[in-house]
């Protein structure tokens, strides 16, 4: 197998796959053959996939995460992308306030309310403008687009909003005051993008779209050759927690936002009140965890076994027989207690015929943790909840 391409990601996401584990991962699977990853995040396995000839699917609940595969992985021309860019900005400068309606914020206080607490009045007024012309644009160009404006706010430190370390997911307001200048770091943001995508043109041939992993809605039975996958940890990054700052200027309420957050995997929750907790007991049965812990936080256990039952569930439904799937599981530190996400994957796979074919062990550097520096507080929890990740291989037989 050839060497592995070298591609820069478009859009900064607190906790990327590392390339050379989709690059692994394809390792013997014929060309052309249909890859599937339930849950895209930053769209590293797509974009690994259509670099070299296989036909993906790609799902998340996360429209940024949506939004940033697409952009990722559709050809485009980088002198058009520049040429649009340059007349949307000349557009803004010809609309007024009073021609803007932006109906999702104008019309629902939360988001409103939640826009002029993280955005000072010259940035809002500027993505007003920005966001009114994109609301009406569709298209791969459009997504580009998006994303250029998205990089806006997704940032570690200064950016269109009021806060900082808004890219690691963890934004905390700053500043009452900015000076930030979003049509020129707009236009900035299409030229960084035209270079990044004129240097690695995407190859296509994929198709993403919004949805869940415990329900592959549009995928048919035993039609899925291969799988490359990363679910969420337990308690790892609240992706939704940054992302909203951006995505309430692309047409989401913040209600919208919070409804998916709280719904969604590794969150800190309890199961719902119809939860069969039975199975769940099942799933995590054998984990020294659940006898140090206290009642709330089993239950949050509890409910991320189910969890991933659930995806387990759909990537066994939706591939072949002889197919393999990849799942990257780290495990967690929840409330100073070790968390052995891994036992649950590997207890939920053999409910449903897939075997164990390959594991190894791997250390995640520092560098790329997409976390920022702990505490000395923090510094021994830190460690120990996401030091090295698994990397484990299934075949269904």
């Amino acid at each position: 197998m050839e060497l592995i391409k070298k591609v820069r990601p478009i859009h900064p996401f607190a906790a990327r796959m590392a390339p050379e584990i989709a690059f692994e991962a394809l390792n013997g699977v014929p060309k052309g053959a249909v890859i599937l990853d339930p849950m895209v995040g930053s769209g590293t396995v797509l974009r690994t996939v259509s670099d070299y000839g296989y036909h993906g699917i790609g799902f998340d609940v996360d429209p940024l995460a949506v939004l940033m595969s697409k952009a990722w992985t559709s050809p485009i021309k980088p002198e058009s992308l520049l040429l649009r860019a340059k007349q949307l900005v000349k557009e803004t400068s010809e609309l007024q306030q009073t021609d803007i309606s932006l109906l999702w914020v104008d019309r629902d206080k939360d988001t409103r309310e939640f826009i002029n607490f993280w955005f000072a009045k010259p940035q809002i007024r500027s993505l007003r403008k920005l966001s009114y012309l994109l609301a009406g644009m569709k298209g791969p160009y459009s997504n580009v687009l998006r994303i250029a404006l998205s990089r806006l706010i997704i940032t570690k430190t200064k950016g269109a909003s009021l806060a900082a370390d808004v890219s690691h997911s963890r934004p905390h307001r700053v500043r009452t005051e900015n000076d930030f200048d979003v049509n020129y770091e707009f236009l900035r943001a299409c030229q960084r993008l035209a270079k990044l995508i004129e240097a690695n043109q995407p190859s296509g041939n994929v198709n993403i779209r919004l949805g869940d992993a415990r329900k592959l809605k549009g995928v048919k039975d035993n039609t899925v050759d291969a799988i490359i996958t990363s679910p969420p940890y337990l308690n790892a990054l609240d992706y939704m927690r940054g992302h909203k700052l951006a995505l309430v200027w692309l047409g989401h309420k913040i209600g919208e936002l919070a409804s998916i957050r709280s719904g969604s995997v590794g969150v800190e929750r309890a199961p719902s009140g119809r939860a069969n907790l039975e199975l769940a007991k099942k799933i995590t049965a054998g984990m020294d965890c659940m006898d140090k812990v206290p009642p709330r936080t089993r239950n949050m256990i509890y409910r991320y076994a189910l969890d991933i039952h659930a995806i387990l569930e759909e990537c066994a439904r939706v591939l072949k027989n002889d197919g393999r799937a990849t799942f990257v599981v780290g495990n967690s530190c929840l409330r100073g207690v070790y968390i052995e996400n891994t036992h649950i994957v590997s207890t939920a796979t053999r409910m449903f015929g897939l075997q164990l074919i390959g594991e190894r062990e791997r250390e995640i550097p520092e560098t790329k943790r997409y976390l920022p520096p702990p505490t000395n507080k923090e510094a021994s929890a830190f460690k120990s909840r996401m030091r090295t990740e698994s990397v484990l291989t299934y075949c269904k037989a």
